[in-house]
C-alpha cells in the first residue's frame, strides 16, 4: 500500500509530531503499568519515526512492517536498541515477550478483514507478557461518516502538494481513498505518486469484541492526546488493552 511513497512518505508526514506522540504514549504506559515495560513492540512502524521518538525516551523497541521498501527507510535511521523485523500483525512471530505494543496512525483502521484484525489481536496478546499493555488509535465512525465521507481534498504548496478522493461507504462501513501528491524535485519539477488506500471504520463494540476473544480487555478509551473520554464528535480515539490474566 505504500511502496510506491515510502522514499517520500516522511516528507508527507512531517506535520505530524512523532515527539509529542511518544511522550503522550509514555505517560500511557506510566499511568496503567506499575514498572516500566523493558521492551516495547511497534506494530505497523512504518518508517520508524515514532519507534525511534520512544527508544529516544530510554524504551528498548521492535518495530514490525509488512513493507519492505518502508523498513528499508527505517533502517536508514539511527537503528540503536532498535530491531526491525519485516512481518504484518497478522503474521507476529517473536522470540519473546514484550510488556508493551503499540499502533499508530490508522494502523488498525488500514486492516479492512474483520477476521486478519482477529488474528492480528490474538498474536499481539500471545507475545505479550501477562498483564501487558496494548495501545493503538482509531479514526472513529463520526470521521468516516461526516469528515471524510465522500468527499475530496486538496492542498497546494510550494514542494507538496496533494488532490484526496473519498468514497466511503456506510453499507461496507469501508472508505477508499485515491490520493494523488505531487513532490517538487531538485530541479524545479514535480513527480507523481498515486495511492490507493482503504480504511475500515470499527464502532467500538466490534473493536472490544475481537479483542476480547483474543485475549485482551479494555481498561480505558481516551480523546487523542489527551486523558479525557472522547466526545461523540471525537475524529481520533485511543483505546488501552490488557492482556488478561
Amino acid at each position: 500500500m505504500y511502496d510506491c511513497i515510502a522514499g517520500v512518505y516522511d516528507l508527507l508526514m512531517r506535520d505530524v509530531d512523532y515527539v509529542s506522540y511518544a511522550g503522550y504514549i509514555d505517560g500511557i504506559l506510566k499511568r496503567y503499568l506499575e514498572n516500566k515495560p523493558d521492551i516495547v513492540l511497534d506494530v505497523g512502524c512504518g518508517t520508524g519515526s515514532l519507534t525511534c521518538a520512544m527508544r529516544d525516551l530510554g524504551y528498548s523497541m521492535i518495530g514490525a512492517e509488512p513493507s519492505e521498501r518502508m523498513l528499508e527507510c527505517a533502517l536508514k535511521k539511527d537503528t540503536n536498541n532498535i530491531q526491525y523485523i519485516n512481518q504484518s500483525m497478522e503474521k507476529l512471530d517473536l522470540f519473546g515477550t514484550v510488556g508493551a505494543a503499540i499502533s499508530f496512525l490508522d494502523c488498525i483502521n488500514h486492516i479492512t478483514d474483520i477476521k486478519k484484525l482477529q488474528q492480528g489481536f490474538k498474536k499481539v496478546s500471545l507475545f505479550l507478557d501477562p498483564e501487558g499493555l496494548y495501545i493503538f488509535d482509531l479514526n472513529t465512525e463520526y470521521k468516516f461518516e461526516n469528515i471524510y465521507a465522500n468527499k475530496l481534498y486538496y492542498d497546494l504548496s510550494d514542494d507538496v502538494s496533494y488532490i484526496w478522493v473519498n468514497n466511503y461507504s456506510k453499507k461496507t462501513k469501508i472508505c477508499t481513498m485515491d490520493i494523488s501528491y505531487f513532490i517538487k524535485n531538485d530541479d524545479g519539477k514535480y513527480k507523481r505518486y498515486d495511492t490507493c488506500n482503504r480504511e475500515r471504520a470499527y464502532s467500538d463494540k466490534q473493536i472490544i469484541e475481537l479483542a476480547n476473544s483474543s485475549g485482551l480487555e479494555l481498561i480505558d478509551m481516551l480523546e487523542d492526546s489527551s486523558f479525557d473520554k472522547p466526545r461523540r464528535n471525537c475524529q481520533r480515539k485511543f483505546l488501552i488493552f490488557r492482556k488478561k490474566r
